[in-house]
């Protein structure tokens, strides 16, 4: 079973979706802690500018205490010397003896009187006045955005009261919002400049390296469906790993995939021309050697030990001449199929179909074909190069099968292997021989009569069946079966 944690450390996809992971953590955590800090900052600020205010306060208290109408005359003016440019002071009273009204007595920088009772109405339009109660019981900090008259956004930051023989003063004091404090306690901590500066750059980041992964997979794609093109038709003369590639990083492995792609049609050529080139060279003189040894039969009729010898020459030169034709199918077939144009087959169907053809020819010999599938099951191939792996593997289990013995073909798909198994009920193969019998012209296979000289096998057929299915992307295997018989499994990938 696959390691899902060592699948995804060794695919680029897999480190695209934990790099995905970690892009989308990190930010999320970092903006958790600098929003707290950012809080904390905030805090410190809007206290310290609370302190000004209860500052402002205690300056304003003697004036406040005193007795008399002029008090809020001699308030006003003290009023006006403590307000700045930044800090703006709101003076309202609740007189004694009154607990549903405050009156907005003075602000700093002043306003005409018509415009007090305006102020006083924005104030309480706005939602200040409902925590003025609540601050004459005690300090009430808080921070409030304000528009007041004229436009102009204020940051409230404190109500700071003052109890005295008039009433419960209520001082509040206020700063601009264009004012860097101001702007800093009013606006959330996703509009800061610098963050949002800071997510641009982390938003960039993250697309270029989408993109550089994205564009490295795309093109690893378009490798895959060009190889599978490739394999499947046969020629790559129209065709460039290098045309598709759009990562310039990649082009050089593209150029050497071009050349491989080349080197293999070179080498189709090259085995095919070989195998021509020698069955040619060795079959003119094994022809000379053939007419050489017509007239030395006829000289040594009347010698009974030269006739056996001629007899000899002339059995191995007929298996030496079929060795040279089954080698040079064998490497025909392999060069052909390296061109091959592949196409998807039913490798249930077939065997079906050849099990039946084999055991109508093959019943007079008391010997049994069966065929045993589980549904369709497709392999990109041509239909020789499947025709010719069946026909050698019930051939050489043929060869083995007893009188009355049972030839058995199974074909299975498991996950994206499609499986060929063809059983005998033979003598099996010696395990320390089981690795070498696919190799070419090793056999096994004994004589069953005086007139069998083995001319006729030359350790070709499994090696045709081995070269087959790695050209088609697959493996074969060999293993004896419990008691008797042995087991070749073909693998091939589903198409």
């Amino acid at each position: 079973m696959v390691n899902p944690l060592r699948l995804a450390s060794r695919s680029l996809a897999g480190k695209f979706l934990i790099l995905a992971g970690i892009f989308m953590t990190v930010p999320v955590i970092l903006y958790g802690q600098f929003e707290a800090a950012d809080a904390e900052r905030q805090a410190f600020l809007l206290r310290s500018l609370q302190v000004q205010g209860r500052l402002a306060a205690q300056g304003l208290e003697p004036v406040l205490n005193r007795v008399g109408g002029r008090a809020p005359l001699d308030a006003a003016k003290a009023l006006a010397g403590l307000a700045t440019e930044q800090v703006h002071i709101k003076l309202l009273l609740r007189p004694a003896g009154r607990a549903d009204a405050f009156f907005l007595v003075a602000t700093s920088p002043p306003l005409d009187a018509g415009m007090l009772d305006g102020e006083r109405q924005h104030l309480d339009e706005t939602g200040v006045l409902s925590h003025l109660d609540e601050s004459c019981a005690g300090d009430h900090p808080l921070a409030i955005r304000y528009a007041a008259q004229g436009g102009r956004e204020e940051l409230l930051t404190s109500l700071s009261p003052v109890h005295a023989t008039a009433g419960c003063w209520v001082i509040l004091s206020s700063y601009a919002t264009d004012d860097l404090a101001g702007s800093s306690l009013a606006r959330p901590f996703s509009n800061a400049p610098e963050v949002r500066l800071a997510m641009a750059f982390y938003g960039l980041m993250a697309v270029l390296i989408a993109m550089a992964v994205i564009g490295t997979l795309v093109d690893l794609r378009a490798f895959g469906r060009l190889a599978k093109g490739i394999r499947q038709d046969g020629s790559a003369s129209d065709k460039s790993f290098a045309a598709v590639t759009a990562v310039p990083e990649l082009l050089p492995v593209a150029r050497e995939f071009d050349r491989m792609v080349a080197t293999l049609d070179a080498s189709a050529r090259a085995l095919r021309e070989a195998a021509e080139d020698n069955a040619h060279a060795f079959k003119a003189p094994l022809a000379a050697i053939t007419q050489s040894l017509e007239p030395l039969r006829h000289g040594a009729a009347a010698e009974p030990r030269a006739a056996g010898a001629l007899d000899i020459i002339e059995k191995a030169l007929g298996r030496l001449g079929n060795l040279i034709n089954a080698a040079r199918r064998l490497d025909e077939s392999a060069a052909d199929l390296i061109k091959a144009k592949l196409r998807r087959l039913d490798v249930a169907a077939l065997a079906q179909q050849m099990a039946e053809a084999y055991d109508r020819i093959h019943a007079p010999q008391n010997l049994r074909i069966t065929a045993r599938t589980s549904g369709p099951c497709a392999v990109a191939a041509t239909e020789d190069s499947l025709e010719t792996v069946i026909e050698n593997l019930l051939d050489n289990a043929l060869s083995f099968s007893p009188a009355g013995g049972t030839v058995r073909i199974g074909v299975r798909a498991i996950g994206r292997t499609v499986q060929l198994a063809v059983e005998d009920d033979g003598p099996g193969v010696p395990p320390a021989q089981l690795a070498g019998i696919f190799r070419r012209n090793v056999s096994l296979r004994p004589r069953h009569g005086d007139n069998d000289d083995g001319t006729n096998h030359f350790g070709i057929g499994l090696a045709v069946v081995r070269r087959t299915a790695e050209l088609l992307g697959g493996s074969v295997t060999a293993e004896n079966l419990p008691g008797a018989g042995l087991r070749v499994t073909v693998s091939l990938p589903a198409a």
